[in-house]
Order: C-alpha cells, then structure tokens, then sequence
C-alpha cells in the first residue's frame, strides 16, 4: 500500500453511471455520460453512494474500475489482498464511489492529488461534478496551489517541454519534438492549459496512466471524461491544486474520515490534524462524540472511501 501503481490495463466500455446522493439523470444531464454529477448537499459535504461488482472472468481492477469511472489506485485501497490483474472469478468488489469533498473553496476545479480525483464545481452553485486522474510521478510532482485555465484547445500539437526533451536524450529515448493531432498524440484530443508552466489538464491515448502517479506534472483523464470537463470549462476557470490524504465528512449528524495513502513527497507534506479538522467539520456551538480508535483504524486502512467516525449533537 505504500507505492503508488505505475500502470493499468486496457479498457473496457463502462456499462454504469454512478448514482448517489443528489446524482442527476443523464437525461437530466446530458453531457455527463462518464463522470458523476451531484448536487450539493445542503446538510454535508458527501456525494454519491459505495457500490458493489462481482469479478467475471477476464477482469481486471483497472477494467472493473473503468466500468465506473474509478482510477485504477482507487480501486486497489478498497480492495486489499484482490489481485490487481487477475481478481478471482466471483470475488466481490467494492466500488468506492463515495466521496467527501474537499477542504477548499467551491468554486472553479478542485484537484485532490493524495485521491488523484478531480472535482468541478459548476457556476450555478449547485452541482459538483467527479473525475478520476493521472498525476506527477516521482521527480516529475505536479505543483501545489491556486490557477486558472489559461487555454484550450481541440485536438492539439503537443511541443515537447526541454525538461522532457532532455530527459527522453539522457534515458536514450529521444522523441520528436513535436507531435501532431492524432490517435498517438500525448495530450489526447482535449487540452486544458493551466497558469502553471507546461502543466495542462488533458486527455490521453493511454487509459491505463489515469489513476496512478505516471504523468510528467501533468493531470491526465480519460479521453471521454476530459471531453466532457472541457465543454464545461471557460478560459479563466479558477483551478486549485491541493494535497488532502485526510478528509472529514459530515452528513447530517453523522461524521465520517476518508482517508488516502498520502504521496511520498516532502512539497506535499500535511500540516492538519484530525481534531482541528474535525472541529472545523461540526461547526461552532456543536458537541460531537468520536470513536478515536476507528479513526486509527481508517488511518492504518487508507482504504479511500467515507467510514463512520462519530455523531454530532
């Protein structure tokens, strides 16, 4: 649990939409058809529901995470001990289709490196919408802090970086220094730069680096969930690019902790703790009973999906 995946495997067409708390129809919705869309709740901050598959033969956790929008690390901390490429036949899966948003401001895209989760919270207020993604792998971190989208483009020309350039020449892998639109092209069809330098929210031709630490700093999606963010998204879109292993949810009076393994890395060390973080969650003027052991538990566990803490009264 404590290394990221560095690959998944091929793809195989999603057969379900997640529903949950508050999730639209795709009539309802009707660009929405791979990453969920949720209103936001009026009492919380938890959307969606934990779902359950079973393992058929020929499956993977990465093929069974794409059926549901979920990256392929997701899909390895709920399901300890499940081999990641050949799970059993008959097994049961968890689907951890559950999240608590996070700690930031609602407003623009929210992207969650520690859960490799994109949020985008749409202008009228109301709705949130979900993605899995691929992030910086080690040497390569994709940058902490507050941007916006700065460009975009259909079907780009991806100009080599110099850093990758160079990298490439030094590992005796050189490549063109520019790359047209087409199936092979690294951006995919879709492309979201960012203020950042060289760091751009894209598609890309390989499914399998969605969901794990496999990018050059970039923030990688599924061709046809970044082809629904980019319709969503103008130029000048607000971005915030955060680092939160631990979140503490709340629905109605109960509380709970979603807790992911944290990325390895000094730049994205955590300074919260979870009684302030707690604390914050139930408000002022509120009494709350925690069960501190299960907080140990979930911690130990890291298993990625909202598990009951606490009451609030």
């Amino acid at each position: 649990m404590k290394n990221r995946l560095t690959a998944m495997t091929s793809r195989m067409s999603p057969v379900v939409t997640l529903l949950g708390i508050g999730a639209l129809a795709l009539c309802a919705f009707p660009k929405v058809s791979f990453g969920a869309t949720f209103v936001l709740p009026a009492n919380g901050n938890i959307i969606g529901n934990i779902q359950y598959t079973t393992v058929r033969p020929g499956d993977t956790l990465s093929t069974l995470g794409r059926r549901y929008d979920m990256g392929g690390y997701e899909m390895v901390e709920a399901n300890p001990g499940v081999s990641y490429t050949t799970p059993r036949p008959g097994t049961s899966i968890t689907v951890p289709s559950r999240f608590v948003l996070p700690d930031a401001p609602r407003k623009g895209i929210v992207v969650n490196l520690a859960e490799m989760r994109l949020y985008y919270y749409h202008p009228d207020g109301v709705h949130v919408s979900t993605f899995p993604v691929g992030v910086g792998q080690q040497g390569w971190n994709t940058p902490l802090g507050n941007t916006q989208v700065v460009r975009k483009r259909e079907h780009p020309t991806w100009v080599v970086p110099d850093s990758i350039m160079e990298n490439h020449i030094a590992h005796g892998e050189p490549i063109p220094k520019v790359h047209p639109p087409g199936p092979e092209n690294p951006l995919g069809d879709h492309a979201l730069s960012l203020g950042f330098a060289n760091i751009v929210i894209h598609g890309t031709p390989y499914p399998k680096g969605v969901g794990v630490r496999a990018s050059h700093g970039c923030i990688r999606m599924l061709p046809e969930d970044v082809a629904t963010l980019y319709h969503m998204v103008k130029i000048g879109t607000p971005v915030a690019i955060i680092h939160q292993s631990n979140k503490i949810g709340r629905l109605d009076n109960k509380l709970y902790l979603e807790t992911h393994v944290p990325i390895a890395d000094s730049i994205y060390s955590e300074q919260k703790d979870i009684s302030s973080m707690i604390s914050k969650a139930t408000g002022e003027g509120h009494k709350y009973q925690i069960q501190w052991q299960e907080i140990e538990r979930i911690k130990h566990r890291a298993s990625g999906y909202p598990q009951p803490i606490g009451s609030v009264f």
